[in-house]
């Protein structure tokens, strides 16, 4: 499955809203396959050790590093896309609502997903589940280091994370940066993939890391 990688803040206002909304339903649609990999082995028959208690999987407002829920028109007032914050605050309120019945339903495992946006434009998006990781990759694997400049999509360790990066095509044949990337942190009993096609995927690991410590500290303190 591929992900739109259009830049959200293009210059027409009608190109930033359609990719906000290409973006979303693409990474729902992604968000189910991966998380449908991680619950594989339960739906196998094999034999399981008893299952931990449910967590309660909220996902809060605002993010460390300034990232800030997306179904929130706020979160875009000082950007190039005030004039379309109420739209896009609806629409991204609309798949997380979406998003949040379908995950837990489908997995039989508390979830849930969220968009958030960085610096006014940057689209991200993220998924939790209660379920360790590992089961996490493309369907297709193609090394852009020997497409001469065509693309392709590797997968890397990055921090404490695992990274699935797609490279579209260059001009100079060249490998350039990753059009998307999307990676999965696990801590505990918890597991967190995010993505995006505009931040870097350092950032995206430490962002996921510090929410699932965020989330295991409140589901201690309950």
């Amino acid at each position: 499955m591929r992900v739109a990688s259009q830049d959200v803040s293009a210059s027409t206002s009608n190109s930033r809203t359609s990719t906000w909304v290409g973006i979303a339903v693409g990474l729902v649609l992604l968000g189910l396959v991966a998380a449908f990999a991680i619950g594989l082995p339960k739906a196998s028959g094999a034999d399981e050790p008893e299952a931990a208690p449910a967590i309660d999987i909220v996902l809060p407002a605002t993010l460390p590093g300034g990232y800030a829920a997306a179904d929130d028109p706020d979160s875009f007032a000082d950007s190039q896309l005030a004039q379309q914050a109420d739209q896009i605050a609806q629409q991204q309120a609309a798949s997380t609502k979406y998003g949040n019945e379908v995950l837990p339903a489908v997995l039989g495992t508390p979830a849930a997903t969220r968009s958030y946006v960085v610096d006014g434009t940057k689209a991200v998006f993220i998924q939790v589940f209660q379920a360790r990781g590992g089961a996490f990759a493309p369907t297709v694997l193609t090394d852009p280091a020997t497409t001469n400049g065509a693309g392709g999509t590797t997968m890397d360790n990055v921090g404490d994370g695992v990274c699935i990066l797609t490279y579209g095509q260059s001009q100079d044949g060249s490998t350039g940066d990753p059009s998307a990337v999307q990676c999965q942190v696990s801590h505990g009993e918890l597991t967190a993939q995010i993505q995006s096609s505009t931040v870097p995927a350092e950032d995206l690991v430490k962002v996921a890391g510090a929410l699932l410590d965020d989330l295991q500290d409140t589901g201690q303190d309950q």
